[in-house]
């Protein structure tokens, strides 16, 4: 009885990564109309394997289903963005503060993520330099040492991602992204909290600047 549920749910988990990886490529813009018969038609899934895979993007907040649109990448507003960075300020400096508290100030997962961000950026990979990028702040807010406030991070991340995707498509000076967040990392290794926070917060602000241009264009 067990058997075919499962096999169900492996195979819209795997539907759902093929579809993720479309969405967070830029193949499809936000507010774009993914059909349920039309992604059965090019998968050659079943339609309850479909289902479940959009069912699983929009738990991610990638797409949306409405009464009257069906299901459509997800837009996201200005208002919408305004709240997401809000709360990136209060997850980030808490995780900050947690990091900095400790000494030797620890940035080595940090230095992971600038790390691939560089080789993303050398390879003008967006899609990487995107998931790098993500990594890095998902990194602050884990040394809070909380899964919850973990978890509501990554919430809110994931429903930017398709914003900065394209936000970053746009940004052509990739180095100067990586850059940016090299000298978190040295602020946050040596300056005192209240600077290190400033320069944590500076960098979100321009951040938001950024994902509310790309989104107005979108």
């Amino acid at each position: 009885m067990s058997v075919l549920p499962l096999r169900r749910s492996t195979a819209a988990g795997t539907l759902a990564e093929a579809l993720r990886e479309e969405l967070l490529s830029g193949a499809f813009a936000p507010g774009t109309p993914l059909p349920e018969a039309d992604v059965v038609e090019r998968t050659g899934a079943t339609a309850a394997t479909v289902r479940e895979a959009l069912a699983e993007l929009a738990r991610d907040g990638l797409v949306v289903h409405s009464l009257h649109r069906g299901v459509e990448v997800a837009r996201i507003t200005a208002d919408e963005l305004r709240d997401i960075y809000k709360a990136r300020r209060v997850y980030e400096t808490a995780g900050l503060e947690a990091l900095l508290g400790r000494r030797p100030v620890d940035v080595s997962w940090l230095h992971a993520a600038c790390e691939r961000m560089g080789e993303a950026a050398v390879a003008g990979d967006h899609r990487t330099l995107v998931e790098a990028d993500m990594a890095f702040h998902l990194a602050i807010v884990a040394a809070a040492g909380s899964r919850r406030l973990t978890r509501a991070a990554q919430g809110g991340l994931m429903e930017l991602r398709l914003v900065l995707s394209v936000a970053d498509r746009t940004t052509d000076d990739l180095p100067a992204m990586v850059a940016s967040h090299q000298h978190l990392m040295d602020v946050f290794a040596a300056a005192t909290a209240p600077a290190a926070v400033a320069a944590l917060v500076d960098h979100l602000d321009h951040g938001e600047a950024l994902a509310r241009t790309a989104a107005s264009e979108l």
